[in-house]
């Protein structure tokens, strides 16, 4: 394995991994608020909005890992 394959295989491992930590605590939390307190009852109002909050911080997580990678910061 070169050097490029290694950086990259570590850059797609940080970016699963952070991907794990951050969207669990926010899927649930975006479930407990639809379901608990807007009383949200229909399951494709609740996954269209949970996936696209979900979409929006996965963008702005991978970007910010990425610019990291880049500046040599990881």
């Amino acid at each position: 394995m070169n050097k490029t394959e290694k950086i990259a295989l570590r850059e797609a491992m940080i970016i699963v991994f952070m991907g794990l930590i951050i969207n669990f605590p926010l899927q649930t939390f975006l479930l407990w608020l639809t379901i608990d307190n807007w009383q949200w009852s229909d399951p494709l109002r609740i996954s269209i909005f949970v996936q696209l909050i979900i979409t929006i911080v996965a963008f702005i997580r991978v970007y910010i890992i990425r610019m990291r990678f880049q500046r040599g910061k990881f």
